[in-house]
Order: C-alpha cells, then sequence, then structure tokens
C-alpha cells in the first residue's frame, strides 16, 4: 500500500507541495506521494490524528459481540479477533516502554484512542510505521 492511499483511507491532507517529487501537473497528490521532510510530515500526521481521534474511556480495544441468533460460533478464530490481538500487543508493547510496528494509519489511528501521547516514524522499505510513546 502506498502512503498516498493510507493518508487518503484516514483523510489527512496532503498535496503534491508537500512532496519530493515536485510533479508540477499535479493538482493534488499522486499515488507516488513521499514528503521531503519525512519526519516533519509525520510530527504533521500525529498532531491531526491526535486531534481528530476521540479517546476511549477503556484500557484496551475491545469488541462486544451481540449474538443474534442467526449466527454460530464455530470456534474459528475472525479476522477481527486478531486486529484486536494486534492492537492490544502495540499497546501492551509501547506502555512498556518499547518500540512497536503497525502497517497502516488506521491502526495508528485506533492506537491513539488508548494512547494519544505516541510518536511515528515510517519505514518506507518495510511498509510500516514505528510506533512507541513520547519520551
Amino acid at each position: 500500500m502506498s502512503l498516498h492511499s493510507d493518508l487518503q483511507k484516514v483523510k489527512i491532507p496532503h498535496s503534491c507541495t508537500n512532496c519530493c517529487r515536485k510533479c508540477s501537473f499535479c493538482t493534488s497528490a499522486c499515488s507516488e506521494f513521499y514528503p521531503d521532510n519525512m519526519p516533519r510530515f509525520m510530527d504533521y500526521t500525529v498532531d491531526y490524528l491526535r486531534k481528530t481521534t476521540a479517546p476511549s474511556k477503556e484500557h484496551k480495544l475491545k469488541r462486544h459481540v451481540i449474538h443474534d441468533g442467526k449466527s454460530y460460533n464455530d470456534g474459528i478464530t475472525t479476522l477481527d479477533a486478531y486486529y484486536v490481538m494486534l492492537i492490544n500487543s502495540v499497546l501492551s508493547e509501547i506502555r512498556k516502554g518499547k518500540k512497536d510496528y503497525a502497517f497502516h494509519l488506521e491502526q495508528i489511528k485506533e492506537i491513539m484512542r488508548f494512547e494519544p501521547w505516541i510518536t511515528i516514524r515510517y519505514i518506507p522499505d518495510a511498509g510500516a510505521y514505528e510506533i512507541r510513546i513520547e519520551e
């Protein structure tokens, strides 16, 4: 996934004026968007997410299953359960003062509901974000 599409999914405004490619013919950011100053752009991203993400009163991500009588529990772990485990694992590690990784800004937004004071660093070769609690 490209940084551009990741930014679009969480609705973070960005344009070619911040891009190192300097596409003169683009009016909006293209799929090849990559900021010329990535640390500064990640600070902007974190600040934007911090302002637009509603904090949670919970300590970790929980799902409340509503049994409707139509579904059957076959005991197989769902993709949503894996997602919840990923978010809670990252929260556990960063609360210990360690760093951990997420793969999409949507996951970072979810993490920020519980720990708003994080820093992120984009790792382009891995297509991932390093997360830690601000010091």
